[in-house]
C-alpha cells in the first residue's frame, strides 16, 4: 500500500471516528440502565437534539469557509421571541396582535436571514474579524432578546406554529398497549442533514465553500467570489437558528428571554468532534451528525445514571476539549503530509539532469 493510500485511510478513519465513540456511548449506557436503550428513550434524543442539530448545521457551513458564528444562540433565542410576541394573546405574554401562524413563521425566518446578511456584510466587505463581529453580535441580540420580553414566557402558541417541534407524524403501537410517537422534529433535522450534506457535496456552492476554507487567496484567483460565499453561507447559519427556534418553542410551546442560551459551546463541539475543522476546508455534515447524537447521547445517559450536573458540566468541557485536540492532532498531520510532498517534489526536480548544477 502506498503513502497516498494510506494517508486517504488515515483521514477517513479520523474523520468518520465519531461513529466509533457513538457505538460505544450506546453500549456504555445501555450496560448502565436498562432503560436507556428503548424505543422510547431514543427517540427523545433525537428529539430533543433536534435545535442542537439545526444549529450545527449553520456552525458546520461558516466552519468549512474558516469562519466562526457565535451568535447563533443569540439569532435562535432572538427570532422565537419575536415570533412568539407576534402570535400570542396579550394575556399569555405576547403583543395581542394575534398574527397568522405561518406569517409569523415567515417573519422569523427573514429576521434570521436578516441577522446572516449583517453578519456576512460586515465581515466580508467591512473587514471584521468574524469573531469578534459575531460574539459582539451574540451579546446585542441576547440584550435585545429580554429588551424585547415582557419579562416571562410567552406561551399558549398556535398549534400550526407548535406542530414542526411538538408535532407528531404518527404513531406506533408497542407491546405494553401504549403508543410510540414519532416526532416530527426528529424526521425534520435527519432530512436537514441530507440536504445540507447534498449541498456541501454535490454542489458548486459547497465545492466554492471547501475552496473557501482551505485557501481563500487561491479560490479568488480560480475566479471563486470569496465575499459572496461567505456572506451566503452566514445567511444559512441564521435561517438554521431560526429554524431551530422554531422547533424548540414548538415543543416547549413558549419562547422565553433564556431560549437557546448556552447552546454555543455544544454547537463548536458537536460539529468539530464529528470531523468539521476549526481552520476550514475539510468535514462532512454526516460526521457533525454524529457529534449530535453523541452530544444528545451523553447528555440523556448521564442523566439516566443520576450522575450530579456537575459532573455533567465537567463531561461537556472535557468532550469539547477533546475534539479540539482531535482536530489539532489532524491539522498537524495534513501539514507534515503537505510538507513531505513538497520535499519530494524538490528532491525529483534536484535529479532531473535538467535541474542540476555543473
Amino acid at each position: 500500500m502506498n503513502k497516498e493510500k494510506i494517508n486517504s485511510v488515515f483521514l477517513f478513519m479520523v474523520d468518520n471516528l465519531i461513529w466509533v465513540f457513538v457505538v460505544i456511548a450506546l453500549v456504555v449506557f445501555s450496560l448502565i440502565s436498562k432503560s436507556f436503550f428503548t424505543p422510547y428513550n431514543l427517540v427523545n434524543i433525537l428529539s430533543r437534539v433536534a435545535p442542537l442539530g439545526l444549529l450545527v448545521i449553520g456552525q458546520s457551513f461558516t466552519l468549512i469557509t474558516a469562519n466562526f458564528d457565535l451568535s447563533s444562540e443569540s439569532t435562535m433565542g432572538f427570532t422565537a421571541m419575536v415570533a412568539a410576541l407576534l402570535l400570542a394573546s396579550q394575556k399569555n405574554g405576547g403583543l395581542g396582535l394575534e398574527l397568522n401562524p405561518y406569517l409569523g413563521i415567515l417573519i422569523m425566518l427573514l429576521v434570521g436571514a436578516l441577522i446572516g446578511v449583517f453578519n456576512g456584510v460586515f465581515i466580508t466587505r467591512l473587514g471584521m474579524n468574524n469573531f469578534i463581529m459575531t460574539v459582539a453580535m451574540l451579546m446585542i441580540l441576547r440584550g435585545a432578546t429580554y429588551a424585547i420580553s415582557p419579562g416571562k414566557s410567552v406561551n399558549f402558541l398556535p398549534p400550526e406554529f407548535n406542530w414542526l417541534g411538538g408535532g407528531s407524524l404518527f404513531r406506533i403501537p408497542m407491546e405494553n398497549g401504549k403508543f410510540l410517537a414519532i416526532p416530527v422534529s426528529m424526521f425534520f433535522v435527519i432530512v436537514a442533514f441530507l440536504c445540507a450534506y447534498l449541498v456541501t457535496k454535490y454542489t458548486r456552492f459547497g465545492r466554492d465553500m471547501y475552496a473557501v476554507g482551505s485557501n481563500r487567496q487561491a479560490a479568488e484567483a480560480a475566479g471563486i467570489d470569496s465575499k459572496r460565499v461567505i456572506t451566503l453561507v452566514y445567511i444559512v447559519s441564521g435561517l438554521c437558528a431560526a429554524l431551530a427556534g422554531l422547533l424548540d418553542a414548538g415543543r416547549m410551546d413558549s419562547a422565553t428571554p433564556r431560549t437557546g442560551a448556552g447552546l454555543i459551546f455544544p454547537v463548536q463541539a458537536a460539529a468539530v468532534i464529528g470531523g468539521i475543522s476549526l481552520f476550514g476546508g475539510r468535514g462532512n455534515l454526516v460526521g457533525a451528525f454524529g457529534g449530535v447524537l453523541l452530544w444528545g447521547i451523553l447528555d440523556t445517559g448521564l442523566n439516566i445514571a443520576k450522575v450530579s450536573p456537575f459532573w455533567i458540566e465537567v463531561s461537556r468541557g472535557a468532550l469539547l476539549l477533546f475534539a479540539m485536540f482531535i482536530d489539532a492532532l489532524k491539522v498537524r498531520y495534513l501539514r507534515r503530509v503537505a510538507i513531505r510532498k513538497v520535499l519530494a517534489s524538490s528532491t525529483i526536480g534536484l535529479k532531473d539532469p535538467l535541474h542540476q548544477v555543473e
